[in-house]
C-alpha cells in the first residue's frame, strides 16, 4: 500500500486557505499566461483581474459547499421502476453520459387536468400547451410541486467501485503529480508507486484537511505508461483545465473565475404561433432563438440564475461579452465562448483568461505531460516521464 500523505495538515484554517487559493492559478510556476507573442484581450483591456493579494476574497469554492453542512436538507430521489429510468435515457443526446442529475418524476397535484387541450396550472388556472412544465402565465410548475427556494434538487451519487489488483501493482513507469502551492509555485511531488490510485480525504493519497474533497474522490490508472483519471461519483467533481476547445452536451458543467456553470438544454419548446386552448395566441418576449441554456450553480446545487444562449452562441466574460458577471474579479474581461461549429455541435473554448477554463470530467479521461487538474482545494500538474 502506498505510503498515505496528509498534504492538508499544513493548511491554515478553512477560510485563510480558501482566500488564498487563486494564488495558484497566477503563480510563477502556473503557466496559464499568453504567451509574450499572442496578445491578450485582457492586456489590450487593461484587465483588472490581476488583483493583489489583499483583495481576494474568496474563490470559485465558495460555489461548493460541504455535504455535512446540506445532507440533512435533502432527500435523494430515485426513479420508481425500470420504465422512467428507459424514458430518461430516451431523452438524451447519443454519447451523451448519464448519471448526471436526476429528475424528480411528475405526479399530478389536485386541481390539474391534463388532456388533449394541455395542461391547467394549479395556480393561476391559464391552460398550457402539452408537455410543458412550467406555466407560460405565472411560470409555476405544472404537475410537480415547486421546490423550496432554499432547497436544491439534490443528487443520486453511487458508492465508489472496490480498488481492483492494480492497486497493488508497482509501476514501472515515472508517473507523478506536482502539488501547486498556495502561491503558484511548485510543492511536493506526489509518485505514483502503484498502477492504481485512489485519491481523496481517505484514499490512498490522503487530503484529510480539505473539506471539499469526498472520502473517495477519484481515481488515477496507468496503463502502459499512460495515466487516465476518473472521478468516483465526488459531491463537488473533479475538474481539468481546458488546453483546446471542448463539445459541449446537456448537463455539462464548467468552471471560469468563481462561477459554477452548466449547460442545459430548454425543457420545451414555444412557437411564435401557439396558442391556448381557446384559441388566443401567447404574448412574450422574443425567444433568444436557441435550444440551449447556461445555468449558474450556487452552494447545494441551487439553480441562481439562468442565461438563454442564442443559436450562435456566447462570450461570457466579467466586463465584454453576452453574459458578463461584473462582480467577480477572478474572471478575465473576455473569458470564454461557448459557440456553435459548423457540424452543428456547440463548443467551449478558452479565450487566453488569466485563471482558464476548467470542465468537469464524467468518465475516464486520458491525461498528458503538463495538464492540470483542480478537486477539492487541490491543484495539481502532471508528470509523465520519457520513455
Amino acid at each position: 500500500m502506498a505510503e498515505r500523505l496528509d498534504l492538508g495538515a499544513n493548511l491554515n484554517e478553512d477560510e485563510a486557505a480558501i482566500s488564498q487559493m487563486a494564488k495558484r492559478f497566477r503563480g510563477p510556476g502556473v503557466s496559464f499566461a499568453t504567451p509574450s507573442d499572442e496578445p491578450s484581450l485582457d492586456r489590450q483591456s487593461g484587465d483588472s483581474s490581476q488583483i493583489s493579494n489583499d483583495e481576494l476574497q474568496g474563490f470559485l469554492l465558495d460555489a461548493l459547499d460541504e455535504a455535512d453542512k446540506h445532507e440533512d436538507e435533502y432527500e435523494l430521489v430515485e426513479f420508481d421502476n425500470a420504465s422512467e429510468v428507459e424514458a430518461e435515457d430516451a431523452s438524451r443526446l447519443p454519447g451523451e453520459p448519464t448519471g448526471r442529475m436526476v429528475d424528480v418524476p411528475l405526479t399530478p397535484q389536485p386541481g390539474t387536468s391534463p388532456g388533449a387541450d394541455g395542461v391547467v396550472c394549479d395556480s393561476c388556472g391559464v391552460s398550457n400547451p402539452s408537455g410543458m412544465r412550467f406555466c407560460v402565465q405565472c411560470g409555476g410548475s405544472l404537475g410537480a410541486k415547486a421546490p423550496s427556494a432554499t432547497v436544491a434538487q439534490p443528487v443520486t451519487r453511487r458508492q465508489p467501485r472496490p480498488p481492483s489488483a492494480a492497486a497493488k501493482q508497482p509501476n514501472p513507469w515515472d508517473v507523478h503529480l506536482i502539488s501547486i502551492n498556495e502561491d503558484g509555485s511548485d510543492g511536493i511531488s506526489i509518485p505514483l508507486q502503484f498502477l492504481e490510485t485512489t485519491l481523496g480525504g481517505d484514499g490512498d493519497t490522503r487530503f484529510p484537511t480539505d473539506a471539499f474533497l469526498s472520502p473517495q474522490h477519484a481515481r488515477l490508472y496507468i496503463e502502459q505508461g499512460k495515466l487516465f483519471i476518473e472521478d468516483l461519483d465526488s459531491l463537488n467533481g473533479t475538474f481539468l483545465k481546458l488546453s483546446k476547445e471542448i463539445r459541449l452536451s446537456p448537463g455539462d458543467s464548467f468552471l471560469m473565475g468563481r462561477q459554477v456553470l452548466r449547460f442545459e438544454r430548454f425543457e420545451q419548446s414555444i412557437t411564435s404561433k401557439t396558442k391556448s386552448a381557446d384559441g388566443t395566441r401567447y404574448m412574450g418576449s422574443p425567444a433568444p432563438g436557441g435550444n440551449f441554456k447556461v445555468l449558474q450553480i450556487g452552494i447545494g446545487n441551487v439553480v441562481q440564475n439562468i442565461y438563454c444562449l442564442p443559436e450562435a452562441g456566447a462570450v461570457l466574460g466579467r466586463e465584454k461579452g453576452d453574459i458578463i458577471f461584473p462582480n467577480d474579479k477572478f474572471m478575465s474581461s473576455r473569458h470564454a465562448q461557448i459557440y456553435t461549429g459548423e457540424d452543428g455541435q456547440t463548443y467551449l473554448v478558452d479565450l487566453n483568461s488569466s485563471n482558464g477554463t476548467w470542465s468537469k470530467i464524467w468518465e475516464r479521461t486520458a491525461l498528458r505531460r503538463g495538464d492540470y487538474i483542480f478537486m477539492g482545494q487541490q491543484l495539481f500538474r502532471v508528470h509523465i516521464g520519457q520513455g
